[in-house]
């Protein structure tokens, strides 16, 4: 083990856990150690909860790291990693916490060696504050295979808050070459693609979204097609997701139902923020573009895309990475507002 770690605040910037997870991914793939203090200093909760736990310990096994400070309020914590292993994995969140957030703790170490791995993890599936699994698949998914990234994702059941009890599985292939992504414009909206889910609800519901982003989408003359599903849940819940393919990107928007919230305020919710992305000259949607930061900036080339909103978590995201990598990061525009982002090696 390294004698010297890489300090980092908790508090930096947005001050919550992507902090955390980014550095647990970077310091397995790199083998650096790190401190961290302060850990999501600027969250009602500080410290860490049961996701955070479950991340810290997930990438702690993928490669035997020693820990101290992992225990539920932590706000410190430190990490000294060792080799990366395949293996089939279960992690157990035992909350409605997000499984994706786990996921993408240790997607990226797992995928940068040469055997395949397996990752089964139960928890909150569809919960807010985080990616839901759809939006996973979907989009995150489909720009990462772009870059060179492989996986299939299965949505073994879905888990709302505030019961959780969701599971996915997911298969991590070898990492193939790395490809930079570089994208200036989004073409033409060729169709919209939506979902309308419900889990232990009556099925109307689903309907009732489906027509009223329909009602939506029509109004603006586009072409769409929106399924209704139902969703094998212990708990209730619901869920609208826009989908919308141009002809050189994609962004993809979602609402989360909750008690006493009308069907079509999911539905207006999802619109509203699809919409405002058609105003901009964004390429991918705001949600995709800090996910994006880790991935690029294992490229060996320079990539560049326009986002619609220049998010606080972005910016945060793109501090913590050029901590552990030598990587230039360059984000253009004032925060909350359209701007390009480019990631080039040092």
């Amino acid at each position: 083990m390294q004698e010297d770690s890489i300090q980092i605040d908790g508090s930096f910037g947005e001050g919550g856990g992507q902090i955390l997870r980014t550095s647990l991914s970077l310091s397995a793939i790199t083998g650096k150690p790190f401190e961290i203090f302060n850990i999501r200093a600027k969250r009602k909760t500080p410290g860490l909860s049961y996701q955070h736990l479950q991340a810290v310990n997930a990438v702690a096994k993928i490669c035997n790291a020693k820990v101290t400070g992992n225990n539920l309020h932590s706000t410190n914590l430190t990490f000294y990693p060792r080799e990366i292993q395949a293996g089939d994995y279960y992690f157990p969140i035992g909350t409605a916490g997000s499984v994706s957030l786990v996921l993408q703790s240790v997607f990226y170490p797992l995928n940068l060696i040469n055997v395949s791995s397996s990752v089964t993890i139960v928890g909150g599936t569809h919960v807010l504050q985080s990616p839901c699994t759809d939006y996973l698949n979907l989009q995150w998914l489909y720009f990462l295979r772009k870059i060179g990234f492989q996986a299939e994702i299965q949505i073994m059941n879905a888990g709302f808050y505030p019961r959780g009890n969701g599971k996915i599985f997911t298969k991590i292939h070898p990492g193939n070459q790395k490809n930079p992504l570089r994208i200036d414009d989004r073409g033409k909206l060729i169709h919209v693609r939506g979902v309308s889910m419900v889990g232990n609800l009556n099925i109307t519901i689903a309907h009732r979204q489906r027509l009223q982003a329909q009602k939506r989408l029509s109004d603006y003359g586009i072409s769409h097609e929106i399924s209704v599903e139902e969703a094998s849940a212990v708990g209730k819940g619901t869920m609208l997701l826009l989908l919308g393919r141009f002809e050189h990107s994609q962004c993809c928007y979602f609402s989360l139902g909750a008690p006493g919230k009308l069907a079509e305020i999911v539905a207006d919710e999802a619109c509203d923020e699809f919409f405002s992305f058609l105003e901009t000259k964004g390429v991918i949607d705001e949600y995709l573009a800090d996910q994006l930061i880790i991935p690029l900036a294992l490229t060996r080339e320079t990539s560049h895309f326009i986002t619609p909103k220049i998010t606080q978590h972005l910016l945060t995201n793109s501090e913590v990475v050029k901590l552990f990598l030598p990587v230039a990061i360059t984000i253009s525009g004032k925060l909350h507002e359209e701007g390009s982002v480019e990631i080039s090696i040092r």
